[in-house]
């Protein structure tokens, strides 16, 4: 098949089951993330075109949804559980954080902040956090430095504290 063939016929597999994607992913996940899941199952999809199978195209690709589907929630519930982990390190009272003294009394306040984190800094401190690794075993994961990674993850924790910041002085979830 040429360039020209493939993306012709990429093309039409796109358009014959677009709607069919769009409304599986509709269900499973918020109606802000559905254009993302529709966009990974189609990137997927060109990159593994030649596994496509010709009459079970439309199956392959909700089963690739459900994957990507999936694969979002388990993201997405690892954050949920560091954030409640950093919660239950609280005090009663309250939350000091390093020089902003803002008190969180509420797991929503650190979620909001957390989510409008960049991929990066919510990957390395979910690696800190969640599975508690140290500076070298998040260096081999991350395929980075021991030294990049206390620089990536002092910045990580320096923005989640003005994220919190920004969510108690908006009004957002704060008490």
């Amino acid at each position: 098949m040429t360039p020209g063939q493939r993306e012709a016929a990429f093309t039409e597999l796109y358009k014959s089951h677009y709607a069919a994607v769009r409304s599986y992913a509709s269900v499973c996940v918020p109606s802000a993330e559905v254009d993302d899941i529709v966009s990974d199952v189609f990137v997927v999809a060109w990159r593994r075109f030649a596994d496509v199978p010709e009459d079970w195209a439309r199956g392959w690709l909700i089963g690739v949804a459900r994957n990507v589907v999936r694969s979002r929630n388990r993201r997405m519930r690892r954050a949920i559980n560091f954030v409640e982990q950093l919660v239950d390190l609280r005090p009663d009272n309250a939350t000091s954080l390093e020089g902003e003294n803002i008190a969180i009394e509420d797991l929503e306040v650190l979620k909001a902040a957390f989510a409008t984190l960049r991929d990066g800094d919510q990957e390395i401190l979910l690696l800190a956090g969640t599975y508690d690794m140290p500076t070298q075993e998040i260096a081999i994961a991350l395929d980075i430095k021991p030294n990049a990674v206390g620089v990536r993850l002092h910045r990580a924790r320096a923005r989640l504290r003005k994220a919190c910041a920004a969510q108690v002085s908006d009004g957002g979830a704060a008490a």
